[in-house]
């Protein structure tokens, strides 16, 4: 990460605008997390999701666009992207299924397995989310708060409140946490 100050921007909106973030949540967003730690760390540790719904309802894992079976044993770097969804249908979607009985089928384009680690830094990860996740994981990430380049910023609805056009936090690199109301 550059030197360069990120500005902080806090919304608090209603529940019905989740849907507003889901293109940006499915383009992926990055966060800061501590990294060197495994993937499963990375969820049930630092984004505080319940191990039983990472098990359960977490089926389909990528990190780096290669689909991921031992999520204990798969190491998060600086920069990596990591993709989350529930249960895809059809071939394809079992196929990619962590641990399914096709998973043999892609082998050759799975991910390996890291060794070493450097557990205990800082950096940033980029995160994806599919279908149910969306709703279910989403305010989630948006609380931790994510990384906007402006361009990235743009992509949002600028009606949002703390969002007007030519917000002086509007330039440049900001950190957005999103908050919705009970």
């Amino acid at each position: 990460m550059s030197a360069e100050r990120k500005k902080n921007l806090v919304l608090t909106l209603m529940p019905d605008q989740l849907p507003v973030f889901y293109p940006i949540l499915q383009k992926g967003v990055t966060v800061s997390a501590t990294i060197g730690c495994t993937l499963k760390s990375l969820l049930c540790d630092q984004f505080a999701i319940p191990a039983d719904y990472v098990t359960d309802r977490i089926t389909t894992v990528f990190l780096d666009n290669r689909p991921v079976d031992d999520l204990d044993r798969t190491i998060i770097h600086d920069g990596s992207r990591v993709t989350l969804s529930a249960a895809m249908p059809g071939l394809v979607g079992a196929t990619m299924r962590r641990g399914g009985f096709y998973a043999a089928l892609r082998e050759g384009i799975s991910h390996v397995v890291d060794s070493g680690s450097t557990a205990g830094e800082s950096g940033t990860v980029r995160v994806k989310l599919f279908n149910l996740l969306l709703a279910e994981l989403g305010p989630l990430v948006l609380a931790r708060g994510m990384i906007l380049e402006p361009d990235e910023l743009s992509d949002l609805p600028h009606n949002l409140p703390g969002l007007a056009e030519g917000s002086p936090a509007c330039a440049g690199r900001v950190l957005l946490r999103v908050r919705f109301n009970e």
